[in-house]
């Protein structure tokens, strides 16, 4: 048996394979450890440039410590390396591809390699990105089996939208778009057109004007991320395959100053509209609205759609943000069923002389001049009344950021809703408080209110600070109010 054992000790097991699977090996390590196998032998010193997967960051090459000449040094090997990388490279297949760099050291140079990446036949996932101000101006992009496209950074196009609109429609195959801090706004025209996209998230820097026009040609996405200033005009939404969206629209600078100075009540007459953006995604089952979107509901949407579709909403609050729209919204939510409030924060209404705006019973606005513990809406919007909602959850109830803000408003939005809202099932509370005082206080609050809710509701309060050994009333299990200690959701 011993006889038959192959010697193994003096043969070079690696360096028999053959290069396709050693390239196969390579593309599991960091472009920066894959490199260094260059070092091997005159074998692997061109092994690296047909590696399918490769990660170019010129921040492997900065060294703080060192004297100008030096750093001048380091970027220009960079560029050495990436430039003998890419024409070794040629038309070998390539799987993924990665460059984070810094363009001012050869606009020209990057150019090239850009050019070379988006006429690559082989080529499923792209990931760009800089740190300096990087303008994209191509005619022509095949990639015909890109499914993922990075983009981040100043990463830009030139003003037209032209070379933006090509570089999406170029990628027949594509089912996922990124663009992170991009200031595609500046362009003329805005669009993202692919049938193929299932996932689009682009988030935009803040700009100070509106977008001029904003367009989305893509039936089948159901998953979309858009933060941007709202523009002027959306020409065409083409979203008929959406299921979840998450909006930040957003004022401009000008417009946000103009609106939270505005008069209480004086609606502000501004420079854009989400209505026919909204009507475009209006199919979706899960939505998510930014504070700012909620803001730009009350002062750029002249009129909401039917959201015939939608049982989960999620609402960001802002104190300095208010409720005004979120009534016409809720009326053209037909089948809600959940709504998440992240907090329950609101801008003053500052209508405390008028008795529609107060909660019930409450005079509080009167006992403190400084403070606005009024609804943060006129009477009692049909809406709620005939609200279908049966689950609302508030996350980080409790938490207060100023003196605007008040622990007692926050307690009366949630006895309003309790009050009003007759298919509620279940109320749940995230609440924020180091106190466990506070939370003998809420519960005696919320036990009062048993009385007037639906006898079909329950109230639960969950928080990382409920001591066992603590003195917080805890119903029993037949009674609607229960106290959890447990950890919040991220």
């Amino acid at each position: 048996m011993n006889s038959k054992k192959v010697d193994l000790g003096s043969k070079d097991l690696i360096n028999s394979l053959p290069d396709a699977l050693l390239c196969h090996i390579l593309s599991f390590l960091s472009t920066k450890d894959a490199a260094l196998t260059s070092l091997l032998s005159k074998r692997w010193r061109f092994l690296l440039a047909f590696v399918p997967n490769l990660d170019l960051d010129s921040s492997v090459f900065k060294h703080r410590k060192v004297a100008k000449r030096r750093r001048q040094w380091i970027h220009k090997s960079f560029k050495v390396f990436v430039n003998r990388l890419m024409a070794l490279q040629g038309n070998a297949p390539l799987n993924r591809f990665s460059l984070k760099c810094k363009v001012r050291c050869d606009s020209a140079c990057v150019d090239g390699w850009i050019f070379n990446v988006f006429m690559n036949k082989t080529l499923v996932r792209l990931k760009l990105g800089s740190k300096d101000e990087f303008i994209i101006d191509v005619q022509q992009v095949l990639l015909p089996k890109l499914k993922t496209l990075y983009l981040h950074g100043f990463v830009c196009f030139e003003e037209s939208g032209i070379a933006c609109a090509n570089l999406i429609s170029g990628c027949p195959v594509l089912e996922e778009l990124v663009m992170i801090n991009l200031m595609w706004g500046l362009l003329d025209v805005c669009s993202v057109s692919n049938p193929t996209l299932k996932r689009v998230t682009i988030c935009c820097e803040t700009i100070d004007y509106n977008p001029q026009s904003v367009s989305f040609d893509t039936p089948n996405l159901v998953y979309l991320e858009f933060t941007d200033v709202v523009a002027i005009k959306y020409p065409k939404v083409n979203l008929d395959s959406l299921v979840e969206a998450r909006l930040g629209l957003r004022l401009t600078p000008y417009q946000i100053t103009r609106a939270r100075n505005s008069v209480d009540g004086v609606e502000e007459e501004m420079v854009g509209n989400a209505s026919d953006f909204l009507m475009g995604i209006s199919n979706v089952k899960i939505l998510y609205l930014s504070s700012h979107t909620l803001e730009v509901l009350n002062f750029c949407c002249k009129e909401v759609p039917l959201f015939k579709n939608l049982t989960h909403l999620t609402i960001e609050t802002d104190e300095d943000v208010g409720w005004e729209s979120l009534p016409n919204l809720l009326e053209n939510c037909p089948n809600l069923e959940t709504i998440i409030f992240k907090g329950l924060h609101y801008r003053d209404t500052n209508q405390c002389w008028d008795e529609r705006y107060r909660f019930k019973d409450t005079m509080k606005c009167f006992e403190d001049a400084d403070r606005c513990v009024c609804k943060p809406w006129e009477g009692t919007p049909i809406c709620l009344s005939s609200s279908p909602v049966k689950y609302i959850e508030v996350l980080k109830f409790g938490e207060v950021y100023s003196y605007k803000d008040d622990m007692d408003r926050q307690t009366e939005v949630i006895k309003y809703f309790l009050e009003t809202m007759p298919n509620l099932e279940q109320v749940i509370l995230y609440f924020y408080t180091p106190f466990d005082d506070d939370l003998s206080i809420l519960s005696t609050e919320l036990q009062m209110l048993e009385k007037v809710a639906s006898p079909k509701c329950k109230i639960q309060v969950i928080s990382d600070n409920i001591s066992f050994s603590s003195t917080v009333h805890s119903s029993s299990s037949a009674s609607g109010l229960v106290f959890f200690n447990n950890t919040f959701p991220v």
